[in-house]
């Protein structure tokens, strides 16, 4: 389920220019971000992140990210060309049964992903006055 937190950036860390991970002012988790353009943020920045909890680790993986204090807004690259692709891939050589099995639930699922990240850059994009 997609949902949104938003606080000051307390502590963070960051993994490359795509990716980082942080903490915010009254969250219990880590935030996990990856997004499409190099992230921008320090602390003390008030952030808004649209995402969800990753049950497994105990962090919340964000697709979407609003910096207010900088003006700055990144999302996950959604990779629906990808999706496509793979399912394009798995209808043309279906006659060898295996990519039918791999390729399509692949695509199917890359393009589910694509649209949970645009939902949450849409969750952003509608309050951002």
């Amino acid at each position: 389920m997609l949902r949104k937190i938003e606080s000051t950036v307390r502590t963070y860390r960051a993994i490359d220019v795509r990716n980082v991970q942080f903490e915010i002012q009254g969250a219990n988790n880590v935030i996990e971000l990856n997004v499409g353009q190099p992230w921008i943020l320090k602390n003390g920045d008030y952030v808004v992140v649209a995402g969800e909890d990753d049950g497994r680790l105990g962090k919340f993986n964000g697709y979407a990210y609003r910096n207010d204090t900088r003006e700055i807004f990144g999302k996950s690259e959604p990779g629906f060309l990808d999706g496509y692709r793979y399912i394009l891939m798995g209808v043309l050589f279906s006659w060898a049964v295996f990519p039918v099995f791999i390729h399509i639930p692949a695509g199917l699922r890359r393009l589910k992903f694509g649209r949970k990240i645009d939902q949450a850059a849409s969750m952003l994009w509608s309050t951002n006055g």
